[in-house]
């Protein structure tokens, strides 16, 4: 089932606004609204002072001025979502008519203002009404698409928006994918109903963290959970949003690991990624199976970065493009330079350790120094990164990267690698998921 077309919203104002104005016409016909011009005539005389040749009256006016209301005052009250705004239009609408009465007396024109609040009431009222039911057959059909996927402010906020058509574009997004790294073991070493149990509770816990903190639930399986920033609501900060959220997700994956081995015995892998690019966002699928989602390399990417924590040891990594957006609001550690299958084109690869400001400066020392070990590991200085390395391991803390980083250089040291050839060991080929 597809979105209700928005044009519906005018044709229902059109049928208003001509239910409205058909019977006020005929009561101008049969005279109901003459006298009622004859006693604002009187009013206006003793509050004005008028032209020499007295008030004259054009009925043209009267009908194009309810009629205009008629149809405005429908089209409002059925597109505002607010209903005190709804009312303030129709308050402000009918001060606005009866302040046009009085310069249209003082310009020697004799113009009634009851009709046009009439017609302005009258079809805003049953905008209302129409409206009420057209935001609840709406809000009803994308419940169903998003309801547990947003968070409920944001869900409020797209039912407001009135315009799905805007989901459907190309345009930047920020993936976060969450994934139990060492899923096979886990599924592998424990009983059917454990695993169940394991994973239904590594789903529920990322997914609800995520979904409170502005995230969109794009996929949640056993295995991952994939999220999306500035995606279906826009958002131009989504990669700062993204890192802060992943900034604070780390001390949640702390807890989530240590939870899970307690209840299963059972020591859990989970790694993060995120990257940044164009992505077609749209509904895709079929009857049952339709969603809102996005399909591009970006995703791809996410998914491929996150496998690299197997790797590297690493929990949180973050591409060139999202650092280049965020590194304002992100505290980070280069890693390699990798590629897809299929291009050659190489993009760096970063370790989300906090947000901005939030390290102490005794890791602000090593990662610096961890920083200028990769450079020099680059260049191909293996000596120089040996001891760069050196000086950013921490006494009584384990450092994955940093020993990967560290068993690298040793190897080269031993082969006795060129610099020439040593300028390919810190890139790497990405492996399709």
């Amino acid at each position: 089932m597809k979105l209700p077309p928005m044009n519906r919203n005018h044709v229902a104002a059109m049928f208003i606004g001509v239910l409205v104005c058909i019977p006020l016409l005929a009561l101008y016909q049969f005279g109901f609204f003459k006298s009622t011009a004859d006693w604002f005539a009187v009013l206006f005389g003793r509050a004005f002072i008028l032209p020499a040749g007295g008030l004259k009256r054009v009925i043209l006016l009267q009908y194009g001025y309810y009629t205009v209301m008629a149809f405005v005052s429908a089209w409002v009250c059925i597109e505002m979502p607010s209903q005190w705004r709804r009312f303030a239009f129709l308050l402000g609408g009918t001060f606005l008519t009866v302040t046009f009465a009085c310069i249209m007396a003082m310009s020697g024109v004799l113009f009634e203002p009851i009709s046009g609040s009439l017609a302005l009431w009258f079809a805003g009222i049953a905008g209302i009404a129409v409206g009420g039911s057209v935001n609840g057959y709406r809000c009803h059909v994308m419940r169903g698409y998003f309801v547990g996927r947003l968070s409920t402010r944001q869900f409020e906020e797209l039912v407001d928006q009135n315009n799905p058509a805007k989901m459907t574009e190309r345009r930047e997004i920020t993936v976060l994918t969450c994934r139990v790294l060492n899923h096979g073991e886990l599924a592998s070493g424990i009983e059917a109903p454990q695993f169940e149990e394991l994973a239904t509770h590594f789903q529920r816990s990322i997914s609800e963290f995520l979904i409170a903190r502005g995230a969109y639930l794009d996929d949640c399986n056993a295995r991952q959970v994939r999220v999306f920033f500035g995606f279906p609501l826009t958002d131009e900060d989504h990669a700062r949003h993204a890192v802060q959220v992943a900034a604070v997700l780390r001390t949640h994956l702390a807890t989530l690991t240590r939870e899970i081995e307690q209840r299963f015995g059972k020591k859990a892998q989970i790694g993060v990624a995120f990257s940044t690019g164009p992505a077609v966002c749209g509904l895709f699928g079929v009857s049952h199976f339709e969603s809102f989602s996005a399909v591009g390399d970006v995703i791809d990417f996410a998914t491929q970065l996150c496998a690299l924590n197997v790797e590297y040891g690493s929990k949180v990594l973050l591409s060139a493009r999202t650092y280049a957006l965020a590194k304002d609001n992100a505290e980070v550690r280069p890693m390699e330079m990798v590629s897809t299958v299929g291009s050659s084109q190489m993009s760096e690869v970063y370790e989300l350790l906090a947000e901005k400001g939030a390290l102490p400066e005794p890791d602000m020392r090593a990662r610096d120094a961890f920083w200028q070990g990769v450079v020099q590991y680059r260049k191909g200085n293996l000596k120089q990164a040996q001891e760069s390395f050196s000086s950013a391991a921490m006494e009584g803390r384990e450092d994955a990267p940093l020993k990967y980083f560290m068993d690298r250089v040793d190897l080269a040291l031993k082969e006795k690698s060129s610099t020439a050839k040593e300028t390919t060991k810190h890139s790497r080929k990405l492996a399709t998921t």
